[in-house]
């Protein structure tokens, strides 16, 4: 009996090895701006197979803000409350194989900085 539970363990060591692997290894750069034009849209990760992730948002702006959705793998979006403030900084989780939808109402360029927790 000893024999079969070390084999089970074994095997279940190598199956959470093996469905891990790509976690976010395929999200490159760690860090880094992201520009969104004027009255623009950007989406960031979006077809890119990997592991859910929490990423760091920094707004340096001193007055705007913009809208934050979190994108799942099959399409739905949710919608992120609070989204990026001005002058603030937020922590987002997007989930495996999904990405970040960033609306941006305002009438000039808006610029976050990101990283990505490892």
């Amino acid at each position: 009996m000893k024999p079969f539970f070390i084999i089970l363990l074994l095997c279940s060591s190598i199956f959470i090895g093996c469905s891990s692997s790509h976690g976010i290894t395929n999200i490159e750069p760690k860090t880094g701006t992201i520009e969104i034009s004027a009255n623009g849209e950007f989406r960031i990760w979006k077809d890119i197979k990997h592991g859910s992730f929490t990423v760091l948002l920094t707004n340096s702006s001193p007055s705007q803000s913009v809208e934050l959705y979190k994108v799942k793998s099959d399409g739905n979006e949710k919608w992120v409350s609070p989204s990026l403030l001005a002058k603030s900084s937020q922590e987002v989780t997007i989930p495996a194989d999904g990405h970040l939808f960033i609306k941006n109402f305002n009438p000039n360029t808006f610029t976050i900085t990101y990283k990505i927790a490892e």
